[in-house]
């Protein structure tokens, strides 16, 4: 049976009148939508919009069979000095475990491209610890909601809509934007207090001193009046909850200090953190699934030198996906699903271009010399499994119509295949190495 065997379409049980409707546009996955355009979010009207140009499975940019597309790739995977495993926010959790399979067999680099592992200090969590919640939390309990340094308006279009504009089951809610754009319109529930970039780490600093008691005499006047405006909302609340961004923080300092913020408010009143990821940045909605399985199989979220089940090593700035383009150190790329604009940009504009191979439903938008495209069903309306919200939450897709192509966990499990096949060919026979 040849690997090609193994795509043919599975026949699903998906009907357009009862599935439920995921949009994978951003790590909220909002499974309360009602159709597949005009939305009302624009996240999930370019998620469900059909691509400007399908994929369709080609071999250095000529159209192939999916049995030769799959070897050529296969032969070029397994023979690849540095192969890189990428894309995967689009996938499903049961498409990344088999990806990472897949590098194990290839001893591949894995990353996604998530900004967290592009930090040299790695993430948050990791390093100090996170007071987090689930959003309905924030929902349902919080009084006091405040934007620390980010717009959710811009990652995360629904976000407001959906977590802060709800009424409060009991009194009302109160919000403060921190930073240089309001994220809501003025208004009596509402501050906007401006600060910039540069002051979001003292600022966040000297409010954990106000609320130990430890006041500073040293602070400028408009500082000293947003941190003075700050503690006064925070003494009043009940119920704080800090909306913050991975996303614009290389050194890892702005989640270092939110994050002792945060515990110093834990310590006194119900607070926690909502600490929002890449959103449609991120090219799918499923960035904390591939931090989650890939912490649990190789012990690291992103930024694995080398795909090992038995101890892989962590290296954020270093082994992340842009870094190891950009610096030519990969010379094989392996896409599953879409590709987010960063890392499209990445391969774009990289000196030594390596050779990619796409497992995706959407055209690249690039095309390199050294391209294999292996076209999958599409992503938005045929993919079945589950995804985790940026938050934990477990989210269950159903199909919206049957898959009339491979599927992408059919892909890359036919794929581990022909690589198998490929190493196996490759090797000579026992009693062929014995004698020699």
């Amino acid at each position: 049976m040849s690997p090609g065997d193994l795509l043919r379409p599975k026949e699903s049980g998906g009907d357009a009148t009862t599935a439920q409707l995921v949009c994978c546009g951003c790590g909220l996955l909002c499974d309360d939508l009602t159709g597949t355009t005009a939305t009302g979010c624009t996240a999930a009207d370019r998620w469900f919009a059909g691509p400007d140009q399908l994929a369709a499975t080609t071999v250095d940019g000529q159209p192939a069979s999916l049995d030769h597309a799959l070897t050529a790739a296969a032969t070029r995977l397994a023979t690849a000095r540095r192969p890189l495993v990428t894309g995967l926010a689009s996938a499903t959790l049961e498409a990344v475990r088999l990806a990472g399979q897949l590098a194990e067999q290839l001893a591949a680099a894995v990353d996604a491209g998530g900004p967290e592992t592009a930090m040299a200090t790695g993430p948050t969590i990791a390093r100090v610890g996170e007071v987090t919640a689930a959003f309905e939390e924030l929902r349902d309990r919080a009084d006091l909601v405040i934007f620390w340094g980010c717009d959710p308006n811009v990652s995360h279009p629904r976000f407001v809509e959906r977590f802060v504009h709800p009424p409060l089951p009991t009194g009302s809610r109160r919000t403060i934007s921190l930073g240089p754009a309001s994220v809501l319109p003025s208004a009596a529930d509402h501050l906007h207090l401006p600060l910039a970039d540069e002051q979001i780490i003292p600022a966040a600093r000297l409010l954990q001193a106000a609320i130990h008691g430890h006041a500073s005499d040293q602070v400028d006047g408009p500082l000293a009046a947003i941190i003075s405006q700050l503690h006064a909302a925070i003494d009043t609340a009940a119920c704080v909850a800090l909306v913050t961004s991975t996303t614009a923080d290389p050194s890892g300092l702005t989640g270092w200090s939110l994050a002792q913020l945060v515990r110093a408010l834990a310590h006194r009143k119900p607070a926690f953190q909502i600490p929002l990821g890449a959103g449609v940045a991120a090219g799918g909605g499923n960035l904390a699934g591939v931090a989650a399985s890939c912490s649990w199989r190789f012990g690291a979220p992103g930024g694995i030198a080398a795909a090992d089940q038995n101890g892989s090593e962590f290296q954020p700035a270093e082994a992340d996906a842009v870094r190891l383009i950009s610096r030519g150190e990969v010379d094989c790329v392996l896409v599953v699903g879409r590709l987010a604009p960063h890392l499209e940009a990445a391969l774009a504009n990289a000196q030594t271009p390596p050779t990619v191979i796409y497992l995706t439903d959407v055209a690249p938008t690039t095309v390199h010399d050294r391209a294999i495209v292996l076209a999958v069903a599409s992503l938005p309306h045929t993919t079945s499994g589950t995804m985790l919200r940026e938050d934990g939450r477990l989210i269950t897709l159903t199909p919206r119509e049957p898959p009339r192509q491979p599927t992408l966990p059919q892909m890359i499990s036919a794929m581990v295949v022909a690589i198998n096949k490929v190493k196996q060919e490759d090797s000579p026979p026992l009693s062929r190495r014995s004698s020699s």
